[in-house]
């Protein structure tokens, strides 16, 4: 019978894998969407430019686009929506993540900033999502069916625009992008 002999050096090396396999296996920064059974968080961009009256029925302009959701660190699906003969660009926001919600003493009303990262062509702008949650629920519950999360402003730079009569179509929120001649979003 063979004496299995472990060096110094070979528990070190167990020691430090083990080590490795435990740390990397925690997540401190996974992304927790709040959940909400009601959710208005649609965007509808539209584009003007001095150059091109409607850039988003160019095909090149679009395929130069990504939204990319900051919270989620994760790509946003986004398409050319027609609305009345109008195209918009279209995408989802991110959910804000559960530890970033503001709660009132109540736990009623909450509020939460995601940022979306929106590059076109090589030019780059962050987008700040503002959102409001309430639970209607009679006691407030986060699992109940009386939830609702509303995105209820969008700023870029020094320009906002807030949820209401003229800026809403379909639920979704409308922001207007202007690109000047350099192509900088505005």
């Amino acid at each position: 019978m063979k004496k299995l002999i472990y060096t110094s050096s070979a528990w070190t090396g167990f020691f430090f894998l083990a080590a490795t396999l435990i740390l990397c296996s925690c997540h401190k920064d996974e992304y927790s969407p709040i959940s909400a059974t009601k959710q208005q968080r649609g965007i509808l961009l539209t584009f003007s430019s001095e150059s091109n009256k409607k850039p988003l029925d160019d095909n090149r302009f679009v395929a130069g686009i990504t939204v990319f959701g900051n919270e989620s660190h994760a790509q946003l699906p986004c398409t050319v929506k027609k609305i009345n003969g109008k195209p918009y660009l279209f995408f989802v926001a991110d959910l804000p993540d559960a530890k970033n919600m503001k709660f009132t003493g109540d736990q009623k009303k909450a509020t939460a900033m995601t940022e979306i990262t929106l590059k076109v062509n090589k030019e780059k702008a962050t987008l700040k999502c503002y959102f409001q949650y309430q639970d209607a629920s009679k006691p407030p519950m986060p699992t109940a069916s009386n939830t609702s999360i509303i995105l209820e402003s969008i700023t870029l730079d020094r320009k906002t625009i807030k949820r209401g009569n003229k800026t809403v179509i379909d639920g979704n929120l409308v922001f207007p992008l202007q690109m000047d001649a350099k192509g900088k979003l505005h």
